[in-house]
């Protein structure tokens, strides 16, 4: 490919356009200058080349961050991360958790915990958004925010649900202090490799090229962590719609449609205090 054609595609379109025509405006007011023809007052000329000579410019420059800034989520695409974890904490995790809730012979349903006047309900998955949801430190922060207090709706409690022909899965209960409903309820610590993923990516900006600069690694990163998340989340909706498909034709008491509840970790209180009626 020639220099001039690598040009004309990496040029965007709206920023030559208006480079072009600030050059042609200046070439006009020059030769006015020199000729003095036409015959009229065009002081005017030298402000509009300024302008679209500036507009041009930031025009190209703002795209081509753009496209900088884009370029990280194609980068992320071979290796498939959003697929993995989905797929991993959904046969690890999900699966077997919400497969147990519908056995009603299981084990788990007559755990002492369970104080004799509750009944697991549900389970609640509550899947971060923002870069400080991600940490599994800040998640305990979350699971006060309704387990907490003389006026929290829960109280919860760390159980262990035996699987068999497998390890047991350890994980957490709530509890409603008002009625008779129990949810299980977690936050995937497995997203939080995301925010290094993306981190990992984004710093390639500055080791790749000079011109790079921290708040385009700050957008690279929060770019690549919002795409992957997303990734996750319907990755999951596809298998949790198989699920719920296969299931509500099995004969059953509750479909896993009814046990299964994914929510932004914000919504995650009020999932559950909708799903407890408080």
């Amino acid at each position: 490919m020639s220099r001039w054609k690598i040009i004309l595609r990496a040029w965007p379109p709206a920023g030559a356009v208006l480079v072009i025509l600030s050059f042609l405006v200046t070439a006009f007011w020059l030769w006015h200058a020199i000729t003095g023809s036409p015959d009229w007052e065009l002081g005017w000329l030298e402000p509009l080349a300024g302008f679209l000579a500036g507009a041009g410019a930031f025009i190209v420059a703002a795209i081509l961050i753009f496209r900088r800034v884009d370029h990280a989520e194609a980068e992320t695409t071979p290796y498939g991360l959003a697929r993995g974890l989905a797929t991993g904490y959904y046969f690890n995790y999900i699966r077997p958790v919400v497969t147990t809730i519908l056995d009603t012979e299981h084990t788990l349903h007559q755990d002492p915990v369970l104080q004799e006047r509750h009944q697991i309900e549900g389970l609640v998955v509550g899947l971060p958004q923002d870069l400080e949801e991600f940490n599994p430190d800040n998640h305990p922060e979350v699971y006060d925010s309704f387990s907490k207090g003389d006026r929290a709706p829960f109280d919860l409690v760390s159980i262990e649900i035996v699987i068999p022909k497998r390890r047991p899965i350890y994980t957490k209960l709530a509890l409603s202090k008002t009625c008779s409903t129990a949810l299980v309820v977690d936050i995937p610590t497995t997203l939080s490799v995301i925010p290094d993923f993306a981190a990992f990516f984004a710093e390639q900006e500055l080791a790749n090229s000079a011109g790079a600069d921290d708040g385009v690694v700050e957008a690279r990163e929060q770019n690549v962590t919002n795409k992957q998340t997303n990734q996750f989340k319907e990755v999951l909706n596809e298998f949790i719609e198989t699920v719920n498909t296969v299931g509500s034709k099995e004969q059953r008491t509750r479909s896993p449609a009814c046990v299964l509840h994914v929510v932004p970790v914000k919504r995650l209180a009020r999932r559950m205090d909708e799903l407890a009626d408080h």
